[in-house]
C-alpha cells in the first residue's frame, strides 16, 4: 500500500489535543472499581458535556502481562480524578504521554445524563498508531443532545503494533485463552473485548444504558468491528447495533497463523536475539518499535501486524464469516469514502505513476485472473489522464468498496435494518491527489480533527451544515437504529439488494441506486468469497 511511516504520519495528523473549559464541577461516576471524579465544559451548543479521561477498564499489560490476554480489574472503594489520557506506546504520539500501561478509556456524556445509548468508538491506525482521545467527542456529544438525540459517548485505548497484534509459537504454545486455548497475535483486539465488558458493567454510572451499547470505528477500528461482530468469543448481546467505516472486509486484514508468525515473531527474535519469552518480555518499548520499523519498511502493506487467525479469536478470513452467515445479528450502519485508497497510493507514488507502475503494483497485489479482467471492467489504464487514477479506482473498490456492500448485503438479506454510504465531500484545500480519500469523513464527525487534517482551514456554513447532519444520522442510528431522524434532509433508506443502494453523504445528499453493481458483481463478489490469499496478496 505505502511505506508504513508516511502512513502513519498522514494518519496521525487527524488528532488534535481535546480544547474544553473546564468548569469548577466535580461529575462523580461510580464504578466497580468505586468513584472516578471527571469534569464538565462550557456550553457547547447549549449543551455541557461531563467528561472522564484515562480510566483503566483492565489490568495493564506490562511485564509478564506483556503479550498476554487482558485480565479483569478486581473490585474496589478508591476515588480517582479522572482527568489524564495517553496513548499505547507507537512511533509518533505528537504530544499525548506514551505508555504500556495504556489499557485505557474515555466517557463523554450530556450533563444529567441517565439511561442514555452508548457509543464505543475503536480508533484506526493502520492497528499500529491511533488512541482514543485523538477523537474529542464533545461536539458529537452536544450536537446529539441539543437536537434531542442524546447519547454517551465512550473512545478506547488497545494495544497498537507488535505489543497488540504480535504472532509467535511460544506464545501460542502458552495457552494463555481461557479454558487453555492457543493464541496469539490478538491481543489488542482481546483489549477491545474486555473493555466493551467493562463498559457494560459501569457505564450505567455515567449515565449510559449498558443494554444499549453501538459498536463504531473506522479504518482499523470499522476492521475490528467486522471482526467483533463475528468472534466466538463475543457474546450475543455483548452491543446492539454497529457502525462500520472504511473497514467492513479488507483483503489484507487478518493473517493467516504460520504466515503471521513467519513475518513478526520469527522477525522479533531474530533481531532482538532472544530465544525465550522471558528475553522478549524484558525488551524496551523502544526495541519494540526499532524492531516494528524493521518490519513496516519491508512491508507493501505498510503495517507491522494484523490480527491473526489462531483458531481463537478467529478461526477463518472474514469474507467466509459473513458469506456463512456466521454473524452478530445486529442493524448496521457501513460506509466508505469515494477516494478510499488514494491516502496510500498519492505518497508512494509522489501523486502520479506511469502505466507500468500501476501494472507492477496490480501485480503485487492481484492474481492474473484478476488483472486480466481489469480492462473488461474498467477500461484501458490509457484512457485515464493519471494512471493513478485508475489504480485508486480499482483499489479502492476491490479494498473497501466492494466489501463494504456484501457486507450490508449480507444483513439486509438476513432481515436487519442495514445502511449504506459513500462519503463523496471534497475539502476545497485538499491534494488534487487525494480527492475523497480514507478517513475525509473524520472532521464532519470530530470536529477538532480539521486543525491538523487542514490547517488554517475553516468549514464553510453549507460544510458545518453537513457535519451537523452526519453526526444526527449517526446518532439517530445509536438511539433507534435507523439514523434517518425528523427533520433530516434526505431520508437514509436501508440497504435493499434489489435496489442495491446507498447514501451519497455531500452538501446535498442525496439516495441512488446501483452504483457499484458492474464493478462489484461484475467482479470483485465473484472471487471475494474463495479464498483471501488466492486473489489478494495477504499480510506481507
Amino acid at each position: 500500500m505505502t511505506n508504513s511511516k508516511v502512513f502513519v504520519q498522514i494518519f496521525l495528523t487527524l488528532w488534535i489535543f481535546p480544547l474544553i473549559i473546564e468548569s469548577n464541577n466535580l461529575l462523580k461516576a461510580q464504578t466497580q472499581q468505586g468513584v472516578y471524579i471527571g469534569r464538565q465544559t462550557d456550553l457547547i451548543n447549549n449543551i455541557r458535556v461531563n467528561y472522564w479521561y484515562g480510566i483503566p477498564y483492565a489490568q495493564q499489560p506490562v511485564d509478564n502481562l506483556r503479550w498476554k490476554p487482558p485480565q479483569p480489574l478486581s473490585t474496589a472503594n478508591d476515588t480517582n480524578f479522572a482527568y489524564m489520557f495517553n496513548c499505547c506506546p507507537q512511533r509518533h504520539t505528537y504530544g499525548i504521554p506514551s505508555t504500556e500501561a495504556c489499557l485505557t478509556l474515555n466517557v463523554y456524556a450530556p450533563e444529567n445524563a441517565v439511561n442514555l445509548p452508548v457509543y464505543v468508538w475503536i480508533h484506526g491506525g493502520s492497528f499500529t498508531s491511533g488512541a482514543g482521545i485523538m477523537y474529542n467527542a464533545t461536539d458529537f456529544v452536544s450536537t446529539a443532545a441539543n437536537n434531542s438525540l442524546p447519547v454517551v459517548f465512550v473512545t478506547i485505548n488497545y494495544r497498537l503494533g507488535l505489543l497488540g497484534f504480535l504472532a509467535d509459537q511460544a506464545l501460542y504454545d502458552e495457552k494463555s485463552g481461557s479454558h487453555n486455548q492457543s493464541t496469539t497475535g490478538n491481543y489488542g483486539l482481546l483489549d477491545q473485548m474486555v473493555a466493551l465488558d467493562w463498559i457494560k458493567k459501569n457505564i450505567r454510572g455515567f449515565g449510559g444504558n449498558p443494554e444499549q451499547i453501538t459498536i463504531g470505528g473506522e479504518s482499523a477500528g470499522g476492521a475490528s468491528v467486522t471482526i467483533l461482530l463475528t468472534s466466538p468469543l463475543v457474546a450475543n448481546d455483548t452491543f446492539q447495533r454497529a457502525i462500520i467505516e472504511s473497514g467492513a472486509i479488507w483483503p489484507s486484514a487478518t493473517a493467516p497463523l504460520q504466515l503471521a508468525i513467519n513475518n513478526s515473531g520469527i522477525i522479533v527474535r531474530t533481531l532482538s536475539e532472544c530465544t525465550t519469552l522471558q528475553c522478549m518480555r524484558n525488551l524496551s518499548v523502544d526495541q519494540i518499535l526499532k524492531i516494528q520499523d524493521v518490519i513496516t519498511d519491508q512491508s507493501l502493506f505498510g503495517t507491522a501486524a494484523v490480527p491473526v487467525i489462531d483458531g481463537y479469536v478467529l478461526d477463518d478470513i472474514m469474507e467466509n464469516y459473513y458469506a456463512r452467515g456466521k454473524f452478530q445479528r445486529v442493524p448496521t450502519l457501513i460506509g466508505s469514502t469515494t477516494n478510499e485508497t488514494s491516502l496510500f497510493t498519492c505518497p508512494y507514488f509522489h501523486g502520479s505513476a506511469t502505466v507500468d507502475q500501476v501494472e507492477d503494483f496490480f501485480s503485487k497485489v492481484y492474481n492474473t485472473t484478476i488483472i486480466n479482467q481489469l480492462s473488461t471492467i474498467y477500461g484501458s489504464i490509457t484512457s485515464y489522464n493519471n494512471p493513478l487514477s485508475y489504480l485508486n479506482t480499482v483499489y479502492s473498490d476491490s479494498w473497501v468498496h466492494c466489501g463494504s456492500r456484501r457486507v450490508a448485503a449480507k444483513f439486509s438479506s438476513s432481515g436487519l435494518p442495514s445502511y449504506l454510504f459513500t462519503y463523496n465531500h471534497l475539502i476545497p484545500v485538499a491534494a488534487a491527489c487525494l480527492g475523497v480519500a480514507h478517513a475525509a469523513e473524520l472532521p464532519m464527525l470530530f470536529p477538532g480533527t480539521l486543525s491538523n487534517m487542514f490547517p488554517n482551514y475553516n468549514l464553510t456554513e453549507q460544510e458545518q451544515q453537513l457535519s451537523k447532519n452526519m453526526m444526527l444520522y449517526w446518532a439517530s442510528f445509536i438511539r433507534t437504529s435507523n439514523p434517518s431522524y425528523v427533520g433530516a434532509p434526505t431520508r437514509w433508506d436501508s440497504y435493499q439488494i434489489i435496489s442495491d443502494n446507498d447514501l451519497v453523504l455531500n452538501i446535498q445528499s442525496n439516495m441512488r441506486n446501483y452504483f457499484y453493481n458492474s464493478t462489484c458483481s461484475g467482479l470483485w463478489d465473484f472471487y471475494a468469497v474463495t479464498n483471501s490469499s488466492s486473489i489478494f496478496s495477504s499480510f506481507q
